[in-house]
């Protein structure tokens, strides 16, 4: 035990020496960040302490930069990228799901696609290479990594044995292939903003909802839905860019180390939202052990039967697939297929 305590520390030590080396002679710079959500553990836990603990130190005080969640700035998650390339910000945490006019991306999370986190992340490394010419096409950004939000799950207000029981209701989704895999399911996907959904449960605007085990009870969503189908819609991916401004702007040595620290705030991302999936789901049901964030929900879990994963098997293949084919277009779909396709067993065809 004594020994493997050396090694470790051995370690700890070798890497702080490197990262020391690596911060040497880095320019002084400051940068300006916008983040995503500021009531949300991406933000909280990943984001602003990297921007503004994490990144000075390991840079030796080099690098600083002023970080503001979207919420704080009171954006829309719409509006991100655009203020990205029109060059308010150097770096932007943003969602494919919000830039839904460039299909490609949007084959980052199609909803459906991906049965657990593990396979969302190898996703990533397989399609996000093929969008790095994309993004600096259309918004004069390079993506530096790629991380997630807790799992996503369907809440209801109203009685839901089963995904047959979704046809006909009004579901709120934040995303096309989402809306996509509702209709699929024979219910009414709704558009509405994430702060707006609550009231919306209340008033029965929508009978149901789409978000992160997580973020449904830090949104209070516990306190307004009774069921939660406890299957994976999808996993909201999300990723750091920076402008290529920006970027060119710095020299070989600050990319470099750049590019070190975000591998890193990545697998960061990852582990801390897989942690926190498990007492999401504990937080707004009261069930499988004690919740961290406060006084528990009552919603009561809703297993998926057999007969529920054909359904969902049906509507992404001659749904979701479809339409999303049709959106991308034939170099994209075979490239798409051929990649992300082989690894989930799916195919995808207009």
């Amino acid at each position: 035990m004594r020994m493997i305590r050396s090694l470790l520390g051995a370690a700890a030590l070798a890497v702080g020496i490197t990262a020391a080396a690596q911060a040497q002679d880095l320019p002084k710079t400051q940068f300006k960040v916008v983040g995503s959500f500021g009531n949300l553990t991406n933000w909280q836990k990943v984001e602003k302490p990297f921007w503004t603990e994490d990144l000075p130190k390991l840079s030796g005080g080099a690098f600083t930069a002023t970080a503001q969640s979207t919420s704080e700035l009171g954006l829309k998650g719409t509006e991100v990228m655009r203020l990205l390339k029109l060059g308010l910000f150097d770096f932007a945490h943003a969602l494919p799901i919000y830039v839904a006019e460039d299909a490609w991306l949007e084959a980052i999370d199609i909803a459906g696609v991906a049965r657990d986190m593990d396979m969302a992340r190898k996703i990533t490394t397989v399609w996000g290479p093929r969008l790095d010419a994309l993004m600096e096409k259309n918004y004069n950004a390079k993506i530096l990594n790629w991380y997630t939000f807790p799992t996503q799950m369907i809440y209801c207000n109203a009685p839901i044995k089963s995904l047959a029981d979704l046809k006909g209701k009004k579901v709120r989704v934040q995303g096309v292939s989402q809306g996509d895999i509702i209709e699929g399911l024979g219910g009414t996907a709704v558009t509405i903003p994430f702060g707006e959904v609550v009231p919306a449960l209340q008033r029965g605007t929508v009978d149901c909802g789409i978000t992160g085990t997580m973020p449904a009870y830090k949104a209070g969503w516990h306190e307004v839905v009774t069921q939660v189908i406890e299957m994976p819609v999808g996993f909201t991916i999300i990723y750091t860019a920076v402008s290529m401004t920006t970027w060119r702007r710095l020299d070989g040595k600050s990319r470099d180390f750049l590019t070190a620290q975000m591998k890193a705030f990545e697998d960061k991302g990852w582990k801390t939202i897989a942690d926190e999936v498990a007492m999401g789901l504990i937080c707004t049901t009261g069930q499988g052990g004690t919740c961290s964030e406060g006084k528990p929900g009552k919603v009561i879990k809703v297993q998926p039967s057999a007969d529920d994963l054909k359904l969902r098997e049906k509507a992404l293949t001659e749904t979701v697939l479809k339409r999303w084919a049709k959106r991308c277009g034939a170099e994209c779909v075979a490239m798409w297929n051929d990649t992300v396709g082989k690894m989930a067993g799916v195919t995808a065809a207009p």
